[in-house]
């Protein structure tokens, strides 16, 4: 099964395509924790949240999800190694947070790409679409981008810019955040995630881990709220 492309440029444009904040891929209705956070830090300005922001990306995504993008990446063409994958990152996942959001955002990623023409016959989406298997987004993720053509620690840096861009979005539509100064931490932090993707392609699976207490605590919260605007 070969990359939509062998053309370094084409699958660049593909990528920025892939990580649009218009590309339906579910990510924007999650906060992570984040709207919780928010609701109980009233007085928290941008250098809070950049804190909490890229506290959560380097301990707990970048040690957990994006090492396991870097996995899936590698191992693509394997339906069996991604199906295994899929039960790894799934047993770290213990609230009911972190697993919604992964979860969701995996199978919309996986309906997407299908849907619009990126590996619609990959066997392992198939079988996320067909609720055979979890589908947890750091293993779609890993599988969609390797599929475009774009080298692993690129794919890497995409997610967790994505989830950047995506908790800081979720800040500045609750009017915590502006967006110049959602811009300007995506600004500040780019050698900092670009680093951490590199570390998450060199981390074995054995050295799995996530440590995002705060907001972790405010997911669960989050959870028990009636009115609230994130599904997460």
């Amino acid at each position: 099964m070969p990359a939509i492309t062998t053309d370094p440029a084409t699958a660049i444009a593909l990528w920025v395509q892939l990580h649009d904040s218009a590309f339906p891929a579910g990510r924007m209705v999650h906060s992570h924790g984040l709207e919780e956070w928010l609701a109980q830090r009233p007085d928290a300005d941008a250098e809070a949240i950049e804190t909490a922001v890229c506290g959560h990306l380097l301990n707990g995504y970048a040690t957990l999800d994006a090492t396991v993008t870097a996995a899936a990446w590698r191992d693509w063409q394997s339906a069996q190694r991604l199906r295994e994958l899929d039960e790894l990152i799934g047993s770290y996942k213990l609230f009911d947070n972190a697993r919604t959001a992964s979860v969701s955002a995996g199978r919309q990623l996986s309906a997407t790409a299908c849907d619009i023409g990126i590996a619609a016959q990959h066997p392992y989406l198939r079988a996320v679409l067909a609720g055979s298997t979890p589908g947890h987004a750091a293993v779609v993720d890993g599988v969609v981008q390797a599929y475009l053509g774009v080298t692993e620690q690129l794919a890497v840096l995409g997610s967790l810019r994505s989830l950047m861009a995506s908790m800081l979005s979720a800040a500045v539509r609750l009017g915590r955040l502006g967006p110049l100064q959602s811009q300007r931490i995506q600004l500040r932090t780019a050698a900092t995630m670009t680093e951490a993707s590199a570390l998450a392609c060199e981390r074995p699976l054995t050295e799995l881990g996530s440590l995002s207490p705060a907001l972790e605590i405010s997911g669960m919260c989050h959870e028990e709220r009636t009115s609230r605007l994130f599904a997460t």
